[in-house]
């Protein structure tokens, strides 16, 4: 696209760098801070926890946001190796009780088909909405839980 003049004073770019981004980043993040009267700061704890071999390499991990008293499950991976042998519900588990524990009151996340709908369901986790429009059959699902 390159650079697209809108009138004499904007344009619109498809080229950015890392101040670009944040920019926009840090300004929304300000704005939904502001708008929400400082709510979606609370209760102010990421949660990460980590599993690890005998050699210290991650094999696994949860990686979350808590905001607006909610725990958000961003990234949640296992290695094919340690699956299906109780570690993801040993992170999960984890991660709720810490979200708990700082005031959260419920979670959500959104997996596709060909990842683990079912795993958030045998934990407890209820589709609110699913996105079906994408291609080969794949859905999108998208999960909450009462904590």
């Amino acid at each position: 696209m390159g650079e697209l003049f809108l009138d004499k004073d904007i344009s619109m770019a498809d080229d950015f760098n890392d101040e670009d981004y944040d920019t926009v980043a840090n300004s929304l993040y300000a704005y939904n801070v502001e708008a929400t009267k400082g709510l979606l700061t609370k209760p102010e704890s990421d949660i990460h926890l980590f599993l690890k071999d005998k050699s210290g390499n991650v094999v696994g991990g949860i990686c979350c946001e808590t905001y607006s008293y909610c725990l958000y499950i961003d990234m949640f991976w296992i290695a094919e190796k340690y699956r299906n042998k109780g570690y993801g519900g040993l992170l999960i588990n984890e991660a709720e009780r810490i979200g708990k524990k700082v005031g959260c009151t419920f979670a959500h996340t959104s997996t596709f088909s060909y990842q683990s709908p079912h795993f958030y369901k045998n934990m407890g986790y209820e589709v609110f909405g699913i996105i079906e429009d994408y291609p080969e059959d794949i859905q999108q699902y998208f999960l909450k839980k009462r904590l």
